[in-house]
């Protein structure tokens, strides 16, 4: 009798496109992290050439959380029925409604005088019921009034309640005190086609 011994191969898993799936080689990582620190450092050289640009994203990404926290806010008044009394809220801090308020947000003050505090922030004057918004590159910023624009360094918003004509209640809003402008850094854009380099601008527009 003959014995015939065969040695067994380990299985491996197949993934979805036939493919032997064995996780990442030290190659494929190393490959991974030199993509990322590449893609990091372009991005960082990008916003630190036009620092003006990095500034205004970071303020429409704050505005956006806090249109968000507003919304949260109008729901929670819708549920409970307490919508009737929403005007009482007027003029209230925000920033209270954000579970984290973000790094640049200096606190609640009083009569803050502005040529004393630094650029780049947001605080909340409780004197007048608004959020202040300091920039700090703002050649590209302007207070838009009656049409003709005003350069301006700081932006102030307030919790509005609005209502309708006949009275009934339309929803909470962050409004602007004055409408603003704030447009983006102008970036030249290659075209991949025709090799021609297409001026873009991007403008953010509010209106009270």
């Amino acid at each position: 009798m003959q014995i015939e011994y065969r040695m067994k191969r380990p299985r491996t898993s197949v993934g979805p496109l036939g493919s032997n799936s064995a996780g990442f080689t030290l190659f494929e990582m190393m490959v991974y992290i030199l993509a990322a620190s590449i893609l990091f450092a372009a991005a960082f050289n990008r916003y630190q050439d036009f620092p003006g640009e990095a500034e205004r994203a970071n303020f429409l990404a704050v505005q956006a959380q806090l249109n968000a926290a507003i919304n949260l806010q109008m729901m929670k008044l819708i549920a409970s029925g307490e919508w009737q009394n929403a005007r009482q809220s007027d003029g209230m801090n925000p920033m209270d409604l954000m579970l984290t308020t973000p790094g640049n947000y200096v606190g609640a003050l009083s009569g803050a005088s502005v040529a004393q505090l630094p650029r780049r922030i947001w605080y909340f004057e409780r004197s007048s019921g608004e959020l202040v918004y300091l920039a700090e590159n703002a050649e590209n910023l302007y207070l838009v009034d009656n049409g003709q624009r005003v350069s301006a360094s700081q932006l102030s918003f307030r919790v509005t309640n609005r209502y309708s004509e006949s009275g009934s209640w339309e929803g909470m809003v962050l409004a602007p005190v004055r409408p603003y402008e704030w447009q983006s850094v102008p970036l030249s854009v290659p075209d991949p086609q025709q090799n021609v380099v297409v001026p873009g601008q991007n403008v953010a527009v509010t209106e009270q």
